[in-house]
């Protein structure tokens, strides 16, 4: 999962997070996306695309 959100980051915003980003992000991602993690586990594409479209969505908060 970090390196999704650290993709993320770099493709928005064009520079890599900081650990304490990342770990903000992991904090507070959704439960939903929790939810569907323990179902399909992380490295599952369905998994990454909501990781992705969330923190793309979400990317002021944590900057």
């Amino acid at each position: 999962m970090r390196d999704v959100i650290h993709d993320c980051f770099v493709d928005v915003l064009g520079t890599a997070p900081s650990e304490q980003q990342i770990d903000e992000v992991l904090k507070n991602l959704p439960s939903e996306i929790n939810l569907l993690i323990e179902k399909d586990g992380e490295d599952n594409q369905k998994v990454r695309d909501n990781i992705y479209v969330w923190v793309n969505e979400n990317i002021n908060d944590f900057i």
